[in-house]
């Protein structure tokens, strides 16, 4: 005759305690904050308002009210920030006349001179506002300059473009003429995604630019482990690409022995 062991009897009062107590558990395993998990703040972020001295005098608002914001993140002596100004002032005429509010953003505690030159040789005409402790700057937890914000009319964030080194300046123009309604959503994808890769050394296609791109995202979130690994997969896929080799100088991260 077969033996039926006997089978402790469960009680609802039994299972509730130690039901509750793996779901507090669970929970508490699933809570992140965004803005950490990012790196940055989140895409649709309200920026908020507020009025910044200008390097040339007077306060000027940090938001254009009714326009499309361009804000340009720069530090005097930093490799890029003078070549941002650059590409920006070169698209300027393109962005006469229209609702947009373009400034740039540098830190307050740096020479005044010195940023004064980097503005003048740039040919940068917008006025440029001076960012006390880095208060604007850190409010967006970024990680890197220069860097492009590009905010709605509403103040809320479309888009965060780290520094490239080709088509940058046409890639920020494409964002401001989808926001003011001059591009739909397949022609912006159209300028973003180019069918191939316009970067020199690159034959055939573009999957090392690609990794370029990603880890140049990454490091604007601050994430430099993330950003040198794809630079060295660009490395491994194009050995010597100029691109990768400067992301994981900016990242200070060295090139995989060859």
């Amino acid at each position: 005759m077969a033996v039926m062991a006997r089978l402790p009897t469960i009680t609802p009062t039994a299972v509730r305690p130690r039901a509750l107590l793996w779901t507090a558990m669970l929970a508490a395993a699933l809570v992140v904050t965004p803005a950490v998990a990012a790196g940055h703040v989140e895409i649709g972020t309200q920026v908020e308002a507020a009025e910044l001295e200008s390097l040339a005098g007077g306060r000027v608002p940090l938001l254009g009210n009714g326009q499309v914001n361009v804000l340009v993140f720069v530090r005097p002596g930093q490799a890029h920030s003078e070549e941002t100004l650059r590409r920006l002032a070169e698209r300027q005429p393109a962005l006469a006349g229209k609702a947009v509010h373009l400034v740039a953003v540098a830190p307050a505690a740096g020479p005044r001179d010195q940023l004064k030159a980097l503005v003048a040789r740039a040919g940068f005409v917008a006025p440029v506002l001076l960012d006390d402790e880095d208060r604007v700057y850190g409010r967006l937890e970024l990680r890197q300059h220069p860097v492009v914000v590009i905010a709605d009319t509403r103040g809320k964030i479309h888009a965060i473009e780290p520094y490239q080194r080709l088509r940058y300046g046409e890639l920020l123009v494409a964002r401001v003429r989808f926001l003011l309604g001059e591009l739909d959503h397949a022609e912006l994808d159209r300028v973003l995604r180019p069918e191939r890769a316009a970067f020199p050394n690159e034959v055939g296609g573009g999957p090392a630019t690609r990794q370029v791109k990603l880890g140049d995202l990454e490091a604007a979130k601050g994430h430099c482990a993330q950003a040198g690994k794809a630079y060295r997969e660009a490395l491994r896929l194009q050995p010597g690409h100029q691109g990768a080799l400067e992301g994981l100088s900016r990242c200070g991260a060295a090139a995989p022995a060859r």
